[in-house]
C-alpha cells in the first residue's frame, strides 16, 4: 500500500506553501498558498498542500484535498510529485523556501506551473539580474557581493552610505 487514503483522478494541482516563518518566508506566502488552494478549488481543480508549518492556515486538514505535511526540500517534493503525479506545482506562492527549488524541480522534468523557475533564477541572482538590467540599458545602483565585514565596510565606505545589505538569492 502506498499510505495514501484517497485516490482521485488527474486534475490535481500541488502547491508548496511557506515552510518555516523566517526572513523571506514569512506569514504572507502562508496566506497566498492558501488564497491559491481556494481559487484552484473553486475553479474544479484537486489540490495537493506541502508545507510543514503546524502554525499556518495552508495545514489545516479542510483547505486542500490532501495535505503532505513534509519539508521542502527538492528530494521530498520531488518524491510527493513522483507519487501523486499532479498536473503541475506551483511554486511561486510559498516563498523563499519554494523559489530555491524551482530550477531543479525543472530540470528533473516537474511541470511547474506560473512563473518560470528560469525567471526566478534571473531575477534572484544578482549576477543575472545586474546583467539583465545593464543589457537593458537600466540603471542600478553600485552593488557587490561581500563575505566579509572588512570588505563590506570598505565597500560602503567608497559608495557612501546608506547602504542596503541583503542576503544573495533572496527576492522575498
Amino acid at each position: 500500500s502506498s499510505g495514501i487514503n484517497a485516490e482521485y483522478g488527474g486534475g490535481a494541482h500541488m502547491v508548496l506553501g511557506s515552510g518555516v516563518y523566517r526572513i523571506g518566508s514569512s506569514v504572507e506566502f502562508d496566506w497566498c498558498a492558501v488564497g491559491c488552494t481556494q481559487e484552484l478549488r473553486r475553479l474544479g481543480y484537486k489540490t495537493i498542500m506541502v508545507n510543514y508549518n503546524p502554525e499556518t492556515v495552508s495545514t489545516d486538514y479542510d483547505m486542500c484535498d490532501r495535505l503532505y505535511f513534509e519539508e521542502l526540500s527538492f528530494e521530498v517534493v520531488m518524491d510527493i510529485y513522483e507519487l501523486e503525479n499532479p498536473d503541475g506545482v506551483i511554486v511561486s506562492m510559498g516563498g523563499q523556501l519554494p523559489n530555491n527549488i524551482a530550477l531543479l524541480l525543472h530540470r528533473a522534468g516537474a511541470n511547474v506551473l506560473g512563473t518560470k523557475p528560469s525567471m526566478i533564477d534571473g531575477a534572484e541572482n544578482r549576477f543575472k539580474f545586474s546583467r539583465m538590467l545593464d543589457w537593458m540599458n537600466i540603471a542600478q545602483p553600485k552593488w557587490k557581493e561581500l563575505t566579509d565585514l572588512e570588505s563590506a565596510t570598505e565597500f560602503a565606505s567608497s559608495v557612501e552610505y546608506p547602504v542596503l545589505v541583503r542576503p544573495s538569492y533572496v527576492l522575498s
